[in-house]
This record gives structure tokens, C-alpha cells and sequence, in this order.
């Protein structure tokens, strides 16, 4: 066995760890949100400040749960718009034979 083969299995199989969990993800929905509002509110200063006080690490993590709350939002309204159409479109038909 190679001693490069030796050393991955070693690390693979004798690695305790857990895969990070993006904390932002797992709060309460009203935590979230208001941690969002006040990034939002305060946009480009709140990051540089969470950039400086947590690390580069924390921050992407608000970053990523941010853009993935405001795309299910997103996903959430066309959905309810879509609906919306497909009932209003169907009860004018409904209506108009």
C-alpha cells in the first residue's frame, strides 16, 4: 500500500467530525428574520462589520442563508401568482359559457 493511500483511509476512517451546519439555517423563523432585517437594513456596513467581529466563515454562512431564504420566498409568490392566474383565468371561462 502506498503510503499516500495509507494516509487518506487513515483520515477517512479516524475522523470524529460532523460536516459544518449553517446555524443561520437551523434558527427560528423569527430569529432569521430579524437578523435579516437588520443586514438588510444596514446593508454593506453589516457585512463588513460581521466580516471583521465573526470571520469569513459566519458571514458566508449569512450570505448563503440569506439568498436561499430570499429564493424560496421568491419560488413561494410565483407559486401563490401562478394559482392566483390559473383560478382567475378557469372562473372567467367558468363565467363566460
Amino acid at each position: 500500500m502506498t503510503d499516500a493511500i495509507a494516509k487518506t483511509w487513515h483520515t477517512i476512517g479516524m475522523t470524529q467530525e460532523f460536516p459544518r451546519q449553517n446555524r443561520f439555517l437551523a434558527m427560528k423563523f423569527y430569529e432569521f428574520a430579524a437578523i435579516s432585517m437588520l443586514v438588510l437594513a444596514f446593508f454593506p456596513i453589516s457585512l463588513v462589520v460581521s466580516w471583521l467581529a465573526f470571520g469569513t466563515q459566519i458571514t458566508r454562512e449569512l450570505i448563503e442563508a440569506m439568498i436561499k431564504d430570499w429564493l424560496q420566498t421568491m419560488l413561494i409568490i410565483f407559486g401563490l401568482i401562478i394559482v392566483s392566474l390559473g383560478g382567475l383565468i378557469w372562473g372567467v371561462f367558468a363565467w363566460l359559457t
